[in-house]
């Protein structure tokens, strides 16, 4: 059906859905999407070459003589840990540009707006979230940036440091790439929560229709009913061609996050030793941590609440128990089954799937080690110990 459809089209739903944030990806200088064979392969060696440099900032910055438990020790970790982050965002968006994850999306996407019973044009603008997500990357960039320039007028390269002058070529790169990777890390996440966005729009939408037509008792029309089967099939190998390319950052950064987030908890245990100024940016970088991380795994969380509400949508009519057209009966259960058994969860390391459950325990669990932390501490100085 999308092979039909003018390029004009898709160029149209492609604009309408990244907005400004698909010429912005092209200034990351990790757009690989050229067609042309030379000129992909130079622009997959810059890409590459910026991803080895991204990932020698996080030895930089996690290098470290401090002992377990001291300040230089939790600080390394605080921003070494989260500097992983725009290194992975870099490997996403050299994938995603290079197997044209994006126009093969959209053209999906627009596959599955055509089957909507009722056109909705107010699901396909996204104008408000670009906005939002250029208005949320000030405070991100004023975050990263704070931190560097004030270790940076300290003569170090972070505040341990400061009592030995670091290499000013090793400040200047760390305030460049500071610079840079807000502006990749704000590029992917927005890409991000875009994609997800346009997905749970139509998974709601599709709730909304199905719900309609439970109440107008239409559903149990073979016409209408195959209309959803085949329109519910589309949205689960979407989200499945969507997972396939995001898990590459929406599973693997949750963990750095994480880690930075239970170091920063930490550090505030030596806040009373701290200039006011550097308190106020450590808080800064921690609230940074805490709603990357959480607009990464809500967004996630969302699409699998929409899911469980079309499944109990059909699980609660039960009309079609006692259905004795056997051909709607078994188009019924045929979507039940496909919502129950296709898994679309993404998981954190292939282990722990993002759902609202394993979300709200980690937002309980994950704090909770950095207090740990701070309480094993206090046990070691009590008991005579350093750290």
């Amino acid at each position: 059906m999308s092979s039909n459809l003018p390029v004009s089209f898709d160029d149209k739903a492609q604009s309408d859905l990244l907005g400004p944030f698909r010429f912005l990806i092209k200034l990351t200088l990790l757009d690989c999407s050229t067609k042309s064979k030379c000129c992909g392969l130079l622009t997959t060696l810059i890409a590459i070459g910026i991803i080895v440099a991204l990932l020698a900032r996080v030895g930089l910055l996690m290098e470290t003589d401090g002992k377990p438990l001291s300040f230089a020790w939790a600080e390394c970790n605080f921003f070494g840990f989260p500097a992983i982050f725009p290194a992975l965002s870099a490997v996403s968006i050299l994938s995603w540009t290079k197997s044209l994850f994006f126009p093969n999306f959209v053209k999906k996407l627009i596959r599955l707006r055509n089957l909507r019973l009722e056109p909705n044009q107010k699901l396909d603008s996204y104008g408000r979230i670009h906005v939002v997500a250029l208005i949320f990357s000030i405070p991100w960039l004023i975050a990263m940036m704070s931190w560097i320039l004030y270790n940076y007028v300290e003569n170090a390269t972070i505040y341990f440091g400061a009592t030995e002058e670091s290499k000013v070529i090793y400040r200047v790169a760390l305030i460049i790439s500071n610079f840079y990777i807000w502006f990749i890390s704000t590029v992917c996440l927005a890409f991000f929560v875009l994609v997800f966005t346009s997905i749970n729009r139509e998974v709601s939408h599709f709730n909304q229709e199905l719900e309609k037509s439970k109440n107008e008792k239409t559903l149990k029309s073979i016409g209408i009913l195959e209309k959803f089967d085949f329109r519910q099939n589309e949205i689960l190998e979407l989200i499945l061609f969507a997972n396939q390319s995001l898990s590459s950052f929406g599973s693997v950064t949750p963990l750095f996050l994480f880690y930075g987030l239970i170091n920063g908890v930490y550090l505030t245990s030596f806040f009373d030793d701290l200039p006011t100024l550097y308190k106020v940016i450590l808080g800064l970088n921690l609230a940074a941590i805490i709603i990357y991380n959480f607009i990464i795994l809500s967004t996630a969380c969302a699409l699998q609440e929409h899911l469980a509400t079309s499944t109990r949508i059909l699980i609660n009519h039960y009309e079609f128990e006692c259905s004795k057209d056997s051909t709607v009966y078994q188009t019924y259960r045929l979507m039940v089954d496909r919502f129950q058994k296709v898994d679309t969860r993404m998981y954190v390391v292939s282990a722990i799937p993002i759902t609202r459950s394993t979300f709200a325990a980690a937002s309980f669990i994950v704090p909770n080690m950095g207090f740990l932390l701070v309480i094993i501490k206090k046990v070691l100085i009590e008991n005579g110990g350093h750290v």
